[in-house]
């Protein structure tokens, strides 16, 4: 027999030694292993905190370790751990692998409690099963199980102790078997996970403990399916990435610093039933916008140093603002108190703000109040113009874009003018002004009203595409006036999809997406110049897809135009027939049209006939159409009409 082969039998015999199984009597484990280097140990029968003990003082080369059918006992003779001594049945005792080399362990089926530190510092733990009777996690209990990755808690379990995972630095993702029966994660449970990403808790949630979440990898924190969550806890979600939160509408109460200095946090859902804001919640964030709808307090230095943030609205529940509690907030713009009492104040509550640039709405009975009251009178007092109304014609769109350029390049106005046109409130007039304006433009809220009052408009041709075809399409300008700049919304069907838009070589702006089929078109000139007669004043390309219908169209909308006299025009939609074609590139001149006017439905009927308008409602009337033009004016809303066996999507607004 050869040399290599004797020393693979001897390995082979080392390794069966080394794997032991054994029936055990609770607190005879130590006389029933004498073979104290085992490596992998099952165990049945009954065992007790004796036995647990033993394992833990002298099998220092334990790796796997199966107790599935063991039935844990009550034990009032084991050594002192943690302080503690005595143990019930159905509960794995405290420390009871603490700082163990272990790989993976089966847990008992009808293990009812973890106990304190029973895995803490298990550096080389990478797998748990948990039995379903689980129903409390003790504290530390896994702490420090630096190779743990994942972890699945059965539906059962009812609370999570303090520190229960902390410094688990592998640990990417925990969450609870559904239904879940998890009410309560103590504190620091879940500190210092930094590769934790994932967090899936149970909608039977109550409280998440004060620093909870402090230190871990979580970028969007989504609590809104834990219905039941009423407390998020002090410094919980603390030194972490996270740039979304979501909290559910059951949540009462927040605890002191809880996002404090997560500095990319730029949204924040509170859910609406928090009265008070603690000290620090949202100090050195990056939010920019907080619905406080509810709140009466807020904390000192809740929003200190929330730079980015530019318009603040305080909600008529409003009553007391914290030391501090926006200082440093030197992007605000402007903010508003719904309060008709004028809210009680800590000290230096906006210090950094240059207040007298930021203008202050406040309900019309309280003005007076609010311009007597120590701090408040800092502000400047809104005259009741909209933020970006530059031309004060109670919009905000391309004409107030118009205007700050002709300031930017030295045109004088009146002083209330030029303070308008400090939109970002830095006492300058410049592109950073501008920059706003387009921002204001581009949320969606700013949407030009419905209504025509130029005869001028915009124009695209009829086009047939292929599905997997890519094309530039031409919108031209059809004026009697020169026009300097213009905003337009762009709706696209059904498979066909926006690649890219822009505009000649004097022109710049950005095109947004405002929703799945709706993007927003803003173009002007730095140098004021005109468009150009006969080209085309914005290029669009478009990708089609199979989901393209056989017809269907583009529609632009909330088409505004601006000339040198600061005045905000306002063109008809225009409507462009969409054909799915495998080649046919020419489309009949004599098709009909439909499109509409503001509030009026118009269509270009070949002949006489009817139409079928139906309402999202469900609700559908005929219309007579003579040979040529018809109008029929419409409530708002979004309508089908179906002629001679074609429909067409129009919105009303």
């Amino acid at each position: 027999m050869s040399k290599r082969i004797i020393i693979t039998i001897i390995a082979l015999l080392a390794l069966q030694v080394h794997a032991l199984d054994v029936n055990n009597v609770a607190g005879s484990l130590s006389e029933r292993i004498n073979d104290l280097n085992v490596t992998s140990l099952t165990v049945t029968g009954t065992m007790n905190a004796e036995d647990f003990y033993f394992i833990a003082d002298q099998l220092h080369n334990l790796s796997n370790v199966n107790l599935t059918n063991v039935t844990v006992l009550a034990c009032r003779t084991a050594q002192l751990h943690y302080w503690q001594q005595n143990f019930s049945d159905g509960e794995l005792p405290a420390g009871a692998f603490g700082g163990m080399a272990i790989t993976t362990v089966k847990l008992p089926s009808s293990l009812k409690m973890i106990g304190k530190g029973a895995f803490a510092d298990c550096n080389r733990l990478t797998n748990v099963t948990f039995p379903a009777t689980l129903d409390s996690i003790g504290d530390y209990a896994f702490a420090s199980c630096t190779a743990l990755q994942t972890v699945t808690l059965p539906a059962n379990v009812v609370k999570v102790g303090r520190g229960a995972f902390m410094r688990c630095t592998s640990l990417t993702t925990i969450q609870v078997s559904s239904p879940s029966r998890l009410q309560h994660i103590d504190a620091t449970a879940l500190m210092d996970c930094p590769a934790l990403t994932t967090v899936k808790l149970g909608n039977a949630l109550q409280t998440v403990g004060e620093r909870s979440l402090a230190g871990t990898g979580i970028k969007q924190l989504d609590l809104t399916s834990s219905t039941s969550l009423n407390e998020l806890g002090d410094w919980a979600v603390v030194k972490t990435p996270v740039t979304q939160a979501k909290l559910p509408s059951s949540v009462k109460t927040l605890g002191q610093g809880a996002f404090l200095y997560d500095d990319a946090l730029n949204e924040v859902t509170l859910g609406g039933r928090i009265a008070q804001l603690n000290d620090y919640m949202f100090a050195g964030t990056g939010l920019t916008a907080l619905n406080l709808t509810g709140v009466s307090t807020v904390g000192d230095y809740v929003l200190y140093n929330t730079d980015r943030m530019s318009v603040v609205e305080l909600p008529a529940t409003i009553t007391w603002l914290g030391t501090r509690s926006m200082a440093g907030m030197t992007g605000m713009t402007a903010i508003t108190s719904n309060a008709t009492e004028v809210p009680a104040l800590g000290e230096n509550v906006w210090q950094g703000v240059n207040q007298s640039k930021v203008p202050l709405t406040v309900p019309s009975g309280a003005l007076d109040r609010y311009k007597e009251a120590e701090q408040w009178r800092e502000f400047m007092f809104d005259a009741g113009w909209l933020m970006g109304d530059v031309n004060l014609d109670g919009e905000v769109n391309i004409a107030d874009v118009n205007m700050i350029v002709r300031i930017i390049q030295g045109a004088e106005y009146d002083e209330g003018t030029m303070t308008r046109a400090d939109v970002n409130g830095d006492g300058e007039i410049n592109i950073a002004d501008i920059n706003v304006i387009i921002k204001i433009i581009q949320t969606g809220s700013a949407y030009a009203p419905a209504y025509v009052n130029v005869n001028d408009q915009l124009h695209l041709d009829d086009i047939a595409m292929r599905p997997g075809e890519e094309r530039t399409l031409a919108i031209t300008l059809d004026n009697a006036s020169s026009y300097s700049a213009l905003q337009c919304d762009i709706t696209l069907p059904a498979g066909l999809s926006l690649v890219n838009s822009a505009s000649d070589s004097n022109h710049t702006g950005e095109t947004n997406e405002m929703d799945e089929f709706t993007s927003r078109s803003v173009f002007y000139s730095a140098r004021c110049m005109d468009f150009v007669d006969d080209h085309a004043v914005l290029y669009i390309t478009v990708r089609a897809d199979n989901a393209l219908a056989i017809e269907s169209q583009i529609l632009l909308s909330n088409i505004v135009l601006a000339d040198d006299t600061e005045t905000a025009w306002h063109a008809a939609d225009c409507v462009a027939q969409v054909k799915n074609s495998t080649g046919i590139e020419d489309l009949s001149a004599k098709a009909d049209r439909v499109w509409v006017e503001g509030r009026t439905l118009c269509i270009d009927s070949r002949h006489e006939g009817s139409a079928q308008v139906s309402a999202i409602n469900g609700t559908t009337r005929p219309i007579q159409l003579t040979a040529g033009m018809n109008r029929h004016e419409l409530e708002a809303g979004f309508y089908v009409v179906v002629l001679n066996g074609k429909s067409y999507k129009i919105a009303i607004k």
